[in-house]
């Protein structure tokens, strides 16, 4: 895994709730600092839900609860002997402003920090905040208004932003998300076409429909996925797509070297 002389600003975007923005955040976060030995902090300035902070609420309390967890815990910090990532609360307006503050005041460094974005650009300290980012990821899945709303928040990005030369934005990419592998091929086939004319760009992973993905750490039950504390159980990350994804981000940003004779963003059919 290659390391970073400046952090990487990244943010796993969408204009539309329940398609994975928040969820993505945490695990891509996790994978990266607990499993990839990366120094990662996240930003959540999804105001006024706060969904990933509240997580690490949720996750702080199932360890007090859940004596496995507690032994889980302490095993893998005297394995990989690292804190868990900050969650560092903030607005959309002073996103970046309160990451740099709380890195002066902690002296920390990061590899890359992640930030859960708000689905709006309607305020100008949004846009400021999107236009310091280096990638942004949008998770999109086979739904008319998703899809309508996702692609013209892409190609506003793109137009508005990146063409202008009016921010830091490196790239952004697309990925399928809550992929039916019973469902219509033909669908998806139509929905590549049109991203494809558009000029965006398309991950090659995706992510099936699975609730695993809404597994979180529990003060009874064994086994997480989804967790501010912990990586993905990796019994329960096989046909999941999530380690296909993580791979394909880390090559997209430049933390991965791209495997020899591997085109990344080439549109592929779920």
């Amino acid at each position: 895994m290659m390391k970073k002389e400046k952090e990487l600003l990244v943010a796993v975007a969408s204009q539309k709730g329940g398609v994975g923005k928040s969820v993505f955040t945490v695990l891509l976060a996790s994978v990266l600092h607990y499993r990839k030995g990366l120094r990662v902090a996240v930003v959540d300035c999804d105001y006024p839900q706060h969904s990933i902070a509240l997580m690490r609420e949720r996750d702080m309390e199932s360890v007090m609860k859940n004596d496995d967890l507690k032994v889980s815990l302490y095993r893998q910090h005297e394995r990989i002997r690292k804190l868990a990532y900050p969650v560092i609360k903030s607005d959309p307006e002073k996103a970046v402003e309160d990451l740099r503050r709380y890195m002066d005041e902690k002296g920390e460094t990061f590899d890359i920090v992640l930030f859960d974005l708000p689905g709006t650009l309607r305020s100008e300290g949004v846009v400021y905040t999107v236009a310091a980012m280096d990638y942004i990821f949008i998770p999109i899945k086979a739904d008319n208004i998703v899809m309508q709303s996702s692609l013209q928040f892409t190609k506003v990005l793109e137009e508005e932003l990146i063409a202008k030369g009016n921010c830091n934005l490196k790239g952004i990419r697309l990925f399928w998300n809550m992929v039916d592998r019973r469902g219509r091929k033909d669908l998806y086939e139509a929905w590549n076409r049109v991203i494809h004319r558009m000029g965006l760009r398309l991950l090659s992973s995706r992510v099936p429909n699975t609730l695993r993905y809404t597994r979180e750490a529990d003060p009874v039950r064994k086994g997480v996925f989804r967790s501010t504390l912990f990586p993905p159980d990796s019994r329960q990350e096989k046909d999941s797509g999530l380690p296909e994804l993580v791979e394909e981000i880390c090559r997209a940003i430049g933390l991965e070297e791209p495997a020899a004779g591997r085109a990344d963003d080439k549109i592929q059919t779920p």
